[in-house]
Formats: structure tokens, sequence, C-alpha cells
């Protein structure tokens, strides 16, 4: 049985080496995703889908005409083309970085050699521009006057909510079930993390869940009507166009240069209680951050008064 199994796995390593030679590398990244798709998130399936597609209009693009680039021949200079070439299209910088992990992670699947031909690009995340916004901002946007029932009152009562859960992800606020509220705190998982976090109901988060149109299902927030996760899923992600629409519409609505996104609201409730003194440590834990490197890049930076205040004192001392 034994020398079964090595035949049959002697077997499948020379028609997948017989393959990578005879079969582009656009058609084998293809396979491959098919092949792992059922041990994938949807989120890292599309992705990789996505950067496959992008992979392969860039060899369209410059590849010679009737050529075709086969999995062996993929080289190092191709993937730093590549990267060059979303660049040059003003794909983000982090966005082109997402592309390169999920084809890095497929040319590891099909034969190792992720590690070879992306030593000469980058695939971790730059720091982001900071995202939050003032007090006063959210202030404003909690006394905007908009039409009780339309698009732009939704997308500021989410808004808000994700701000009062203590910045909790868009993602994670629609999938809160109702039996989640209890003894006057809403208790969930991150999705991103599975850390627990359990959140106080207080005045504005018990007001505002007064003012919201009521779930006619087992859902906490009237977005997700569907029972199946792959039909509840697509209601998220057309909800989700729906609410950057919107944010961008209240965005105009509100004085000074505001733009309202999803993350804005996470990020603005981890600057804010940083700014009045709550640690890092703590911040980390309402966020369900592994790590306090991670609840750094949701603090803005000190203001210039502060910055000024600080520069003083040191003046002062070698005074």
């Amino acid at each position: 049985m034994i020398t079964n199994i090595f035949k049959t796995l002697a077997t499948c390593l020379y028609c997948n080496k017989h393959k990578s030679q005879t079969v582009s590398a656009v058609k084998r990244l293809r396979d491959e995703i098919v092949h792992t798709s059922c041990l994938c998130k949807e989120k890292t399936h599309k992705n990789k889908l996505t950067a496959v597609n992008a992979f392969e209009k860039f060899l369209t693009e410059t590849q010679q005409q009737g050529a075709v680039l086969r999995m062996d021949d993929v080289t190092p200079f191709h993937i730093k083309a590549f990267e060059q070439w979303m660049v040059n299209k003003s794909y983000s910088l982090n966005y082109v970085r997402l592309h390169m992990r999920c084809l890095r992670a497929l040319f590891n699947c099909i034969n190792g050699s992720g590690k070879h031909l992306f030593k000469e690009v980058r695939t971790t995340n730059c720091q982001t521009e900071k995202r939050a916004v003032s007090e006063d901002v959210v202030k404003q946007l909690k006394d905007l006057p908009v039409s009780q029932n339309s698009s732009v009152a939704m997308a500021r009562n989410i808004f808000l909510f994700c701000f009062y859960c203590m910045g909790m992800p868009l993602i994670d606020a629609v999938r809160l079930k109702k039996i989640q509220l209890k003894d006057n705190c809403i208790s969930y998982r991150r999705r991103k993390t599975n850390r627990l976090i359990t959140i106080p109901i207080g005045p504005e988060l018990a007001e505002l869940l007064q003012q919201l149109p009521p779930s006619p299902n087992a859902y906490l927030l009237p977005i997700i009507t569907a029972d199946n996760t792959a039909q509840a899923y697509h209601q998220y992600i057309n909800f989700y166009q729906r609410y950057r629409r919107s944010l961008k519409e209240l965005s105009c609505m509100l004085s000074g240069n505001v733009h309202l996104t999803s993350y804005v609201a996470r990020h603005t409730w981890a600057s804010i209680v940083y700014h009045h003194g709550v640690s890092e440590n703590v911040i980390a834990r309402a966020l369900g951050h592994s790590s306090t490197n991670t609840t750094r890049t949701y603090i803005t930076e000190l203001c210039d008064t502060e910055l000024a205040a600080a520069n003083e004192i040191v003046t002062k001392a070698l005074m």
C-alpha cells in the first residue's frame, strides 16, 4: 500500500511538472485558484482572482503578440516589471502589494518559487495616511439635518453605530445577531482576529439603536435579510457600495476638508480615546488587535500645538 502511495505521489509530481512546462503561467495560476477555492475565505479567493486578472492584463499589454509565458519561464524580472506596470497604472501602493502577496502565495503552492520570484518586490503594506476626523466633525455629523428614511441617514447611523461600538469594523457590525445583545452589552468576535470584544451600551448607542429600522430576522442591523451565507455576503457587498456613496454625500455636507470612509469611524474612535489619555494596550483590546503596533497606525499624530508645547519643555530644560 505504501508503495502504491509513493507511485501515486510520483505520478502527480511528474504531471504537475509536465503541466507547468506546457501550460501558460496564467492558466496554471487560475487552475490553482480553483483547486484551493474551498480552502480560502471568499475575500481571499476574490483577491487572488483579481491579482491573476491584473497579471494577465500586464502580460497581454507587454508580451509580444502570440507569445505565451510558461510557468517555468517566469522570472523575478517579470514580477518586478508587473509591479512597475501597476504603479504606472496608478494602483495604490498597498493594492500593488496585496497583488504581490496573492501571486506569491499561488506560486508557492504550485512550485515553491515564491521567495525567489518576489525577492525584488515589496509585499508588506506601507503605512497609510491617518484617517481619523476630529470630535467636532463627529458632533457635526450627528446633528446633520438629513431625511429620516434616506440612504444618507442610514449611512450616517451605521457610521455612528460603528463609532459608538468602539470602532467596530463594518463587516462585524453587519454580521451581529440580536442574541449578541445581552445585559446591556454587545459581545462579538472580531472576524479578522477572532478576539472577543464586549461593548457596554451607553446612552448614545442606546438612542441610536432605537432610531434604526427594526431588523426582520436574527440580525441586529437591518442590512442582511438572506439566510444563505453566499447570498448574505453579496448583500453585504451591495450595501457596502451604497454605504461608500452615501458617505461621500455626507462628506460634502460637512464643513472643512472631510473624507468619510468605512474606516474613518474606527480610526476616529481610537484617536479620540488616545488623546483623552487611554493607553495603547486598552485601545488595542477594544479594537481587537493582536499587537499595539497595529494600533499605532490608527492613532493620529499629535497636533501642532501639542508638539510645540513638548518642544518648549525641552528648550526650557536646556536653558
